[in-house]
Parts: C-alpha cells; sequence; structure tokens
C-alpha cells in the first residue's frame, strides 16, 4: 500500500488482497461511492526483510471505526499497539489492547484473526509477520526455524518493555542508508519475536519418542483445543483429525506433551476462564464461556487447577 497521506476503502481493499485480510466499515457498507470515501489518514510503511520477517508500521488517524478478518498464515504474528485501541479477538480468545501491549500468535486459515479498530485520533501499530518462505538469505538458521512451531496459547498478551517501545516509535525519524535500516530491522525484528516467544513448558521431555510426522498431526489437534476450547471435543473426532486409532492418540499425545488430552482441554478451559474473570465477567459467564455448563464443577476444576477460587481471583482483579 506503500506510504500515503490518505486512505479510501479501496486501498484498505488493495492491501487486503496482498495479505488474506477481509476489511469491513460497518457504517459506510452498502454506501453507493463508498470505495473512494476517505477512511484514514497517516502513513503506512512495510519493510521485507531477508530473514523472512516483515514489518508493517502504521500510524493513522481513523475516520470510520472498522473490522478487519485476517485469513493468511504466519507462524509467528506479533502485533504491538503503540498508541490507541484494538480490540482482538482468535478462537475463543479476546483481548483489548491499548498503548504498550502486544500479542503473539500464529496465524492459521482455520482460526482467522478478527481486530476492531474503532473510530480514534491516533492508532499506532507495529506488526510484525515472521515466514522461513520469505527468506532470501538461502538459508534460515535453527533460532528462526523455533519460530514455526505454535505458541503454547492461541493469542498471548504481554507488555512492551519501554526502552524497546521507544525505539519501535523512533525508528522513522532515523536518518540512514537502505542497507543501514535493513540491519537496523533485522535486530528489531530478532528482539521482537524474542520477546514474544512462550516457551514449551508443555511438552514432555519424551516428546522426542514419536515420529515427526505424527508429531505434526498432534500438534493440529493441540492447536485446536488451545482454539476451541468451549467446543464438545470427542476423542473419535480428535482421533481422526490426527488419523489415529482413539488409544493411539491418547497414547501419543500423552508422549508428547505430558498430559493425557483431556487433562490439556481442561487446562485450556481453565486458563480461558481466569482471563475472562480478570476482564471482568461474572463466574456464570467465565465458566459458560469455556464450555462449562455447572458453575460448581468448573469452580471445583478452577480451585484444583490454581489453589484458588474463581471468585477470589475476580475479587482480587478488582482490587
Amino acid at each position: 500500500m506503500g506510504r500515503l497521506h490518505t486512505f479510501s476503502q479501496a486501498d484498505f481493499e488493495r492491501f487486503g488482497q496482498l495479505y488474506d485480510i477481509e476489511f469491513r466499515f460497518p457504517a459506510i457498507q452498502g454506501d453507493t461511492g463508498s470505495d473512494d470515501r476517505i477512511v484514514a489518514r497517516g502513513e503506512i510503511a512495510e519493510y521485507s526483510l531477508a530473514s523472512g520477517f516483515r514489518f508493517t508500521f502504521s500510524s493513522l488517524q481513523v475516520l470510520q471505526a472498522y473490522e478487519s478478518v485476517s485469513s493468511g498464515h504466519a507462524p509467528l504474528l506479533v502485533l504491538v499497539v503503540l498508541d490507541g485501541t484494538v480490540e482482538l479477538t482468535l478462537g475463543s480468545v479476546e483481548h483489548v489492547l491499548s498503548p504498550g501491549n502486544a500479542v503473539s500468535m500464529q496465524l492459521h486459515p482455520d482460526y482467522p484473526l478478527r481486530a476492531h479498530q474503532p473510530e480514534q485520533e491516533h492508532l499506532q501499530i507495529v506488526a510484525l509477520a515472521f515466514d522461513p518462505r520469505g527468506a532470501t538469505l538461502g538459508h534460515v538458521s535453527s533460532s528462526l526455524q523455533d519460530l514455526t512451531i505454535l505458541p503454547r496459547v492461541p493469542l498471548r498478551q504481554w507488555s512492551v518493555p519501554h526502552p524497546f517501545e521507544e525505539l519501535l516509535r523512533t525508528h522513522a525519524r532515523l536518518t540512514m542508508t537502505v542497507a543501514q535500516k535493513s540491519l537496523v530491522l533485522e535486530g528489531l525484528a530478532l528482539q521482537l519475536a524474542g520477546l514474544g516467544l512462550v516457551g514449551d513448558e508443555h511438552e514432555s521431555p519424551d516428546a522426542p519418542v514419536v515420529p515427526v510426522q505424527q508429531r505434526q498431526r498432534l500438534e493440529l489437534v493441540r492447536q485446536h483445543l488451545e482454539f476451541t476450547p468451549d467446543h464438545d471435543h470427542t476423542l473419535k473426532d480428535l482421533a481422526q483429525m490426527a488419523a489415529m486409532s482413539p488409544s493411539g492418540l491418547r497414547a501419543k499425545f500423552r508422549a508428547m506433551y505430558g498430559v493425557p488430552v483431556f487433562d490439556y482441554l481442561r487446562k485450556c478451559r481453565l486458563r480461558l476462564a481466569k482471563h475472562y474473570l480478570e476482564q471482568g465477567f461474572s463466574v456464570e459467564q467465565s465458566a459458560n464461556r469455556v464450555g462449562y455448563t455447572h458453575a460448581t464443577n468448573f469452580s471445583t476444576a478452577f480451585r484444583r487447577e490454581f489453589g484458588f477460587s474463581p471468585r477470589q481471583r475476580a475479587a482480587n482483579h478488582k482490587k
């Protein structure tokens, strides 16, 4: 899309075609001539780097609230909000980002990332996408290849260290050659990716005994549980997804991740419920949103997992 000072709905649509993003402008959808209506002002700059990283720096005045649905693929996507507000939904996980907040995720076509940007005077976002298929160095280091492993939570929110936040804010004002800027951006990309990674604390030490192809299929199952913990999952359906027998899935999932498959699902549900409680939802609402039909069963499971009740968590967060 390049460096422009005004953006129409058609500009956003052209950008979306490049990166599998659908943009929607609810207030003007269907209006005659809306394609040419100015919906934002500011600057957008993109940099595709030799390592496979792609930076997008956006600094906009949002004149028309819009929604975006990203259906592409990126093994690692990091979004940083420097100014303004963005509401994100990925699978069953929802986050509202304010200045200084960031999220890390894997972008997958089966689980579109939905974002809502309300009208606001200043929205400044940095997006970093990584895909080794875009690397032009001829070889991607093993440390970068590790980025292709899905983070252990579908949408991890974290706070950007203040000094690094300032680096992201001031990059555009640096005067340097193209070669210098490429090196600086490569360094920023590596630091941002490193800050955004999630450890593999759920993987069992016995995981290497599982053949590579089976590991990939098991990872699909694990991703599915992470993205849709509120769904009613059956062992039969999950086994079909893994192209395994139910007994094979039970044994190999435990070998891979160190916990039985439905214990892992329970952990996903409770972790998501904890997030909802922190967002101000009631115990009953949090239980229902993660697939529990009885609040009593939810409270018992929650206390066993975290050592305190959901009501205590909700009360502590309000203080």
